[in-house]
């Protein structure tokens, strides 16, 4: 018989087991993790780029009903914000997006249009309403607008589309009111 701190255990192919299936299963995790947080762009660093090509025309129908076409808003400075309920950076520039409609859309000749993509309308509705909301919020129901015909890839994406119906500007990612009011200003 021999002493007992003399015994030494080998840890048994189980448990190394479960120890490598734990790995696994956190590194999925943190994979999981990252991607979907690629998919709703960083409030802190959005991605801005210039352009000057023609906005794709559409026609959507708005959270009460009311059918909006692009092309009729020529004349306009248009916000164009593409958005989601679930998008927590969506979400929090609501408030700006909300404040610049209201403060510039009779004195400049502008307007913010949301594209919500892809959820029910009473969805879009109840959460509009609950956070007093008031500017255009349209339905793109299928995403056909959202990523066809705009190549929105990551929410919040926002277009700046001038009087004539250029896009002027894009950015991807929740920015400040003061950026936004900054980049209008160079449209208006």
């Amino acid at each position: 018989m021999q002493p007992t701190d003399s015994i030494t255990r080998r840890p048994s192919p189980f448990l190394w087991g479960l120890v490598l299936l734990s790995v696994v299963t956190l590194a999925a995790g943190v994979w999981s993790w990252q991607t979907q947080h690629a998919q709703t762009a960083s409030p802190a660093r959005p991605t801005v780029s210039v352009s000057t090509r023609p906005a794709p025309d559409f026609t959507l129908t708005a959270i009460d009903g009311v059918t909006v076409r692009l092309s009729d808003l020529r004349g306009k400075v248009v916000l164009l914000n593409f958005w989601a309920t679930w998008c927590p950076p969506c979400e929090a520039e609501l408030p700006d997006l909300n404040a610049l409609h209201r403060d510039y859309a009779e004195a400049q000749g502008f307007t913010v249009v949301g594209i919500d993509m892809e959820e029910a309308p009473a969805d879009v509705s109840a959460f509009a309403e609950a956070r007093g909301l008031i500017y255009p919020l349209l339905l793109d129901t299928d995403g056909v607008v959202t990523n066809d015909r705009f190549g929105v890839r990551s929410l919040p994406t926002s277009m700046i589309i001038d009087r004539d119906g250029v896009i002027r500007d894009t950015w991807v990612g929740q920015i400040t009111r003061a950026a936004m009011l900054a980049r209008l200003k160079e449209v208006w």
